[in-house]
């Protein structure tokens, strides 16, 4: 799984298909073979996805700061600013702070885009064994990455250098 952080604002699909020709490069240089170029699905009820089962992706986006998740394999991922909440308005998140509380968060919201449930299913019990993979990106974001486990590297982009 490669994951693309950036800072800024960008059309989305732009930021999404940048990021798998980065992707791309980076698996045919290990020997996979990828298609050149994708086209993201939109269906009614389902997550977007690309025309090829080769390649998954997800996307979020926070307060400025954008992130790409592409893996041979499902994936959910969410990231947020760490802010200050209003904890009564979200009573059924045992959180200590803040911190706490964005990472229980991103579990959910990446678990949920993993499955394809989407957010109506927001309050419902994550499974134990759902796997996740947890960062801090960028000072006062945080990240987590719902998917099979699997290796992962992570890179930083320009978002200026999307066209």
């Amino acid at each position: 799984m490669i994951l693309f952080f950036a800072k800024g604002k960008c059309d989305s699909d732009k930021f999404v298909r940048y990021c798998y020709s980065h992707y791309r490069n980076i698996m045919t240089s290990l020997g996979n073979e990828l298609p050149e170029t994708v086209e993201i699905i939109r269906e009614e009820g389902a997550k977007p996805r690309f025309d090829t089962e080769d390649a998954h992706f997800n996307l979020s986006h926070s307060h400025g700061v954008m992130l790409v998740g592409i893996s041979y394999a499902p994936i959910g991922v969410d990231v947020e600013k760490v802010r200050p909440i209003d904890f009564k308005k979200f009573d059924f998140i045992d959180a200590e702070d803040e911190q706490d509380f964005f990472e229980k968060w991103t579990e959910r919201e990446s678990y949920l885009k993993f499955t394809g449930e989407g957010l109506n299913g927001f309050r419902k019990e994550i499974p134990a064994d759902a796997h996740f993979e947890h960062f801090d990106v960028f000072d006062g974001y945080h990240a987590c990455i719902c998917a099979e486990p699997q290796s992962i590297r992570a890179y930083e982009l320009d978002i200026n250098a999307i066209e």
